[in-house]
């Protein structure tokens, strides 16, 4: 695949493929879910020579200037986001999705997407390749990760691009009734994908697979100071 050659034909055909042949293969029934990744076009995301390789089921790297963000892969994403169940009323969070793809395939599935990262060269960058493919419920925000967006809350659905080191207290409490947020956290050193379900006051935890993501240290705990 080279990117200078790359035309609406090619990567139309590279889509279909990475649907059929990484997405479904890889257990994803969720038709809105293949449907909706099959119509963006991952590489616009990319930059440089990483362009390539859009649709190879790796996790890649999205740039705005000095910042750099890590992609999930086609796979894990579309994994996740089907974990999700989301639906199309739904007010979406999505959190380090760095150039804005992953909230680019949330939009097409709910209402409404904030995505938020901590560079605002990133939401600059997203906003640009939204607005050139037509997308226009989903808006950049800048702010602290680990804190989420509490004045847009309550939000339906919670989606963070990445593996924790701890639970993300703050993020939980903006979880609207009945809302689900989706991340990746260790367990005895392997990566499994989580979904918390808010139930009135309380909040279910269920650990449903395997599934890898960049780690995101901003979640690491603080050490404690020691005198």
């Amino acid at each position: 695949m080279s990117s200078p050659q790359m035309n609406e034909a090619a990567t139309a055909e590279y889509r279909f493929n990475m649907v059929e042949c990484q997405l479904k293969p890889g257990g994803i029934r969720d038709y809105r879910v293949t449907r909706q990744m099959g119509c963006i076009p991952r590489e616009a995301f990319i930059g440089g020579t990483a362009r390539d390789l859009a649709y190879a089921d790796l996790e890649l790297e999205c740039n705005s200037g000095e910042a750099g963000r890590t992609m999930l892969t086609p796979t894990a994403l579309a994994r996740l986001i089907e974990l999700a169940e989301v639906q199309a009323e739904d007010a979406v969070l999505d959190i380090a999705g760095g150039t804005g793809y992953a909230a680019a395939v949330l939009a097409g599935l709910a209402s409404t997407v904030i995505a938020l990262e901590d560079h605002e060269g990133f939401g600059e960058k997203a906003g640009a390749i939204w607005q050139q493919l037509g997308i226009d419920n989903a808006v950049a925000v800048c702010g602290p990760l680990t804190e989420g967006q509490a004045k847009q809350g309550p939000f339906d659905v919670i989606f963070i691009n990445g593996c924790l080191a701890s639970e993300p207290s703050a993020l939980l409490a903006q979880l609207a009734e009945g809302g689900r947020l989706v991340c990746v956290r260790k367990v005895d050193g392997t990566e499994k994908a989580h979904i918390y379900r808010r139930i009135g006051d309380s909040l279910s935890t269920h650990i449903a697979f395997d599934n890898a993501a960049p780690d995101l240290v901003v979640f690491d705990p603080v050490p404690a100071f020691e005198f």
